[in-house]
């Protein structure tokens, strides 16, 4: 009887097994289709074609594309960034915040590509883009221009600089792959375009980053 039980125990946990790496193949191909096509391009196809499933596997898990949308966010990409916002917090200064996400984005992004694909596609449109993305970066730009630590005339200017360059960099990375002082390099061109010398920036630029 013992026997039974554990072996219908086992069957399943691998059951679940099976269903969990579907659903993470389901996430992985879904993030890479929104990175190409755009949020409100991709469809159930394209996801189910990328994922190499049939559409009963899709709707054992999802019942619209949007539900698919939301746990990709909730799965995938929240934490990560939530942590990183965390860690670059601890900082005092505004420029050297913006230095650490920028690092910290890219370096995430590298470790984890499922990620770093979301990331790019989720911040396409600073109109409907994710609310865990929008404090990047107009908070640390406005008090940095206050406090006279970084100079520019237009802070949407600023704001699609900034972003404009981390999603190239993350594309890049993604689909070229970059050497590692890529992250530290870019970091050094985006605070001397915000007012800041050479050596500033190049000290900013290596800093530790936080954990």
């Amino acid at each position: 009887m013992s026997n039974a039980v554990d072996a219908n125990a086992r069957r399943r946990e691998i059951g679940q097994e099976r269903r969990e790496r579907t659903r993470r193949r389901l996430l992985a191909a879904a993030a890479r289709v929104v990175a190409e096509m755009g949020e409100n391009k991709a469809t159930i196809d394209d996801f189910i074609q990328a994922a190499e499933v049939a559409r009963g596997t899709f709707y054992n898990y999802y019942t619209t594309r949007d539900e698919l949308i939301a746990d990709l966010w909730v799965q995938v990409g929240r934490n990560p960034m939530q942590e990183i916002q965390r860690a670059s917090a601890t900082l005092a200064d505004p420029a050297e915040r913006l230095c650490a996400m920028i690092r910290l984005v890219l370096r995430r992004a590298a470790d984890d590509p499922t990620w770093g694909w979301l990331v790019y596609a989720l911040s396409a449109d600073r109109d409907s883009v994710n609310d865990d993305l929008l404090t990047y970066p107009g908070p640390d730009l406005m008090i940095g221009r206050q406090t006279g630590r970084l100079q520019f005339e237009d802070l949407t200017t600023a704001t699609d600089l900034l972003v404009g360059a981390v999603r190239a960099a993350l594309r890049g990375q993604l689909d070229e792959g970059r050497a590692p002082s890529h992250g530290t390099d870019l970091c050094v061109m985006l605070m001397r375009a915000l007012g800041l010398d050479g050596s500033e920036a190049q000290r900013l630029s290596q800093r530790p980053l936080p954990e």
